[in-house]
């Protein structure tokens, strides 16, 4: 355990903020919309611009969101893949059951009402994140 013993005297607040893990953002699409759909890539490129302006705009008001937009030039982003809409839903649902739940945005297409992908709110890629993402089949994308 950590306390503010552990922190010399001369350390700034920057140089704290700067150890932390880098914000990112996960964003994990159906790879079977591709594959399988015959969705081409600028389309599903679509859904993701979706999705991420979505979480950003419902979570405008979260510190990590706030920090994550002011350094424009620092933004981090993990593009995952998950194989077919099934996997979306679990993965919505597991992000929805977290305790506390992990902000996130399934974008659904219309007026088709296609789930196409996910975008989680910046975050720390902590663990509970990462246990999840394996546990829905996400991983990362691939040419």
């Amino acid at each position: 355990m950590s306390s503010s013993a552990d922190v010399p005297e001369s350390t700034t607040t920057e140089q704290l903020v700067k150890a932390d893990p880098p914000l990112v953002m996960q964003i994990v699409v159906r790879r079977d919309l591709l594959e399988a759909e015959g969705w081409g890539v600028g389309p599903l490129m679509a859904q993701v611009a979706h999705a991420t302006a979505a979480i950003l705009h419902e979570t405008r008001d979260i510190i990590e969101t706030r920090s994550y937009l002011e350094d424009l030039k620092n933004m981090r982003k993990a593009v995952l893949q998950t194989s077919n809409e099934t996997s979306l839903l679990k993965l919505s649902t597991l992000l929805s059951n977290a305790t506390p739940p992990i902000s996130h945005h399934m974008w659904v297409e219309q007026p088709e009402n296609v789930p196409t992908c996910i975008a989680l709110a910046p975050n720390r890629r902590d663990n509970r994140i990462k246990k999840i993402l394996d546990k829905s089949g996400s991983r990362l994308w691939k040419g």
